[in-house]
């Protein structure tokens, strides 16, 4: 029998960056003899530990910041600004977690370690202590590639003529250009942290592994496009952590709706929460459940609050009740989007921010659910013909079929054997 491997994982304390994790580890768990550890703010310690792994804090002093940095308080978008104001707040913690985790790890080195992609600070220093590394990629349309249409510029379809691939090369080249000039702007203060270019001699970005880029979705969903050659597709990984919540209340005879906007997006779930709540009182034979997304939050209130048709939940995780909902209305977050596929349940998709609006484009161009339009009369009509499933049957029976395998992420684990 092969020796136990120590393996650490990196992830910050979000849904959408650590739930994947927390999966892939129990994955891992499985056919590995491994030992695990996960590290980040204080906030991801429950989620951890009711996953059953091992759990070290880091840079415990700056959770409220790290919080702060991704839950906005209005949207961020494509603005270079508010990027730049973001990338900025984030610069200035990553010091102090790569000298935290080399403290961690000169105690006891990792076999390996597994980053989130947003955290690359903890790759490229386990490269420097040479530390087999692997990037999770819970959002692979977020990598730049040589080719195909580019993504974070509002949710672009794939090209269809010479304009639309002069479009593409130009939109690639905006991408390039603004990180270049970003790193430019902070060389001396990237250089202290290890990252000293932002792309290696063969044009693909140092922040992902050159080992191995765990892509986890499905290369199907994506546009076309030439990957690089570390990254593979795995499959979705959409489990949550179980965390105490109140079951959600199915109705014999009613249609059910399942609305979230992820964890995140606090801005947008007042006015979410309005609209929705007509949009109910427009359609009596359907419920719909509105997920807060508290997993954290433990005063927010009474919980759950049930108004005729419109139920209001502080969380719900999609994993356990996906299978029992008509169709859904999300953000385009890879938990719940992905969550939908593995069920085949159709959705009016309302991108906020982020890379939610290239999710969007891909969900629509598939034919797995349309666009939202933020309307009662829009929603009314377009969920009324979502359920009736002619639309979408056939792509969403073939993505639910791909969405179930987990050949190729057993086939990735043999290279931990």
């Amino acid at each position: 029998m092969s020796e136990s491997r120590w393996i650490a994982f990196v992830a910050p304390p979000f849904g959408g960056h650590l739930f994947p994790q927390l999966e892939l580890a129990e994955r891992i768990r499985e056919c590995v003899d491994a030992e695990v550890c996960f590290f980040s703010t204080p906030e991801a310690a429950a989620a951890v530990e009711l996953a059953g792994f091992e759990f070290a804090a880091v840079i415990s002093d700056q959770g409220p910041k790290v919080i702060e940095i991704s839950d906005t308080p209005t949207q961020v978008g494509s603005n270079p600004f508010r990027l730049l104001s973001q990338f900025r707040s984030n610069l200035g913690l990553m010091g102090q977690l790569r000298e935290e985790l080399r403290l961690h790890w000169e105690q006891r080195r990792p076999d390996m370690v597994i980053v989130d992609f947003t955290v690359p600070i903890a790759g490229l220093l386990a490269k420097e202590m040479d530390v087999r590394w692997w990037t999770s990629m819970p959002t692979p349309c977020a990598m730049e590639t040589a080719d195909g249409t580019p993504t974070y510029l509002g949710g672009w379809m794939p090209a269809t003529s010479k304009f639309g691939s002069l479009r593409d090369a130009a939109g690639r080249q905006l991408i390039r250009g603004f990180k270049c000039g970003v790193h430019r702007m902070f060389r001396k203060q990237l250089a202290s942290i290890g990252v000293a270019s932002i792309y290696r001699e063969d044009g693909t970005e140092a922040i992902y592994s050159d080992e191995k880029v765990l892509a986890l979705g499905l290369r199907e969903f994506e546009f076309d496009r030439t990957w690089p050659s570390p990254v593979e597709f795995v499959g979705p990984l959409t489990r949550s952590p179980a965390f105490e919540h109140d079951s959600p209340v199915f109705e014999s005879g009613k249609r059910h709706v399942l609305v979230s906007l992820g964890t995140h997006l606090w801005w947008a779930k007042g006015t979410a929460r309005k609209l929705i709540h007509a949009v109910a009182e427009e359609m009596p034979e359907f419920v719909f459940h509105f997920s807060d997304g508290r997993h954290r939050d433990e005063a927010t209130g009474a919980y759950p609050l049930l108004e005729s048709n419109f139920h209001r939940y502080k969380y719900l995780p999609y994993d356990r009740y996906m299978a029992q909902y008509d169709a859904a209305i999300h953000h385009g977050g890879t938990g719940v989007l992905y969550s939908c596929l593995q069920h085949a349940v159709p959705a009016l998709v309302w991108p906020q921010d982020y890379d939610q609006f290239d999710h969007a484009a891909r969900l629509v161009h598939h034919g797995l659910g349309k666009r939202m339009r933020p309307t009662v009369d829009g929603i009314v009509a377009d969920m009324r013909e979502l359920v009736d499933g002619a639309v979408c049957r056939e792509p969403l029976e073939r993505f639910r079929l791909l969405a179930n395998s987990n050949a190729a992420l057993k086939s990735i684990l043999q290279d931990l054997c």
